[in-house]
């Protein structure tokens, strides 16, 4: 009886089988979009262990949208890749109780992050209109307005992450030019997610 053989092969036949369950990168492209988003989202909750770290090089430029006139808090430069802009929408997309829309507040183009109503544990400071907590400009723009608890958006300001809108004080959050800036953007993202799904209020440590 060669039964240590047949363990083995019995144990390549699961290690084989749980491959073919794992996505792979084209199977992700042939998706639909809202099995695609998904596949992709790797995780629902803030990283406890991240580490917010100072953001390199100068601060992008933006409009002012002064008191008074229609202009829209808008980036001007340093424009994230638009696909860095569509991994972060998909990621986004793809939370729990969020439905995406067109922005209540914003310029046209922008599409909204709005928790279903029976979802909201948060505070009214977690949102910017309605149940909206998050949106994201236009591809010529690539930056988001979203909320979050006041720490926590100190410092983002304090990293050169964002800044606040002029007139309402919205955290403007900078579109991410490269992969690594795109997890620090989602992470900062999934807490103010955290914070009007659930109500927590999920600081970062500053590097």
């Amino acid at each position: 009886m060669d039964f240590p053989r047949t363990v083995s092969l019995g144990l390549a036949a699961l290690f084989l089988a749980a491959l073919s369950c794992t996505p792979q990168a084209s199977d992700v492209q042939r998706a639909e979009p809202a099995v695609r988003a998904s596949m992709v989202l790797a995780s629902t909750a803030p990283e406890p262990s991240f580490r917010l770290p100072a953001r390199k090089g100068p601060r992008p430029e933006t409009t002012d949208a002064p008191p008074g006139t229609p202009l829209a808090h808008r980036q001007l430069s340093q424009i994230a890749p638009t696909d860095l802009q569509e991994r972060l929408f998909t990621r986004a997309a793809a939370l729990p109780d969020v439905r995406v829309a067109p922005s209540g507040i914003s310029v046209p183009g922008a599409r909204a992050f709005w928790l279903r109503p029976e979802a909201v544990r948060g505070p009214r400071s977690a949102f910017q209109v309605g149940t909206e907590f998050a949106h994201i400009h236009p591809a010529e723009d690539g930056s988001l307005h979203l909320k979050f608890p006041p720490e926590m958006a100190r410092r983002v300001f304090q990293q050169g992450w964002g800044m606040p809108h002029p007139r309402s004080g919205t955290p403007m959050l900078f579109g991410p030019r490269d992969e690594a800036e795109l997890e620090v953007v989602w992470q900062l993202l999934l807490r103010s997610y955290a914070w009007a799904h659930d109500g927590q209020d999920v600081g970062v440590t500053v590097e």
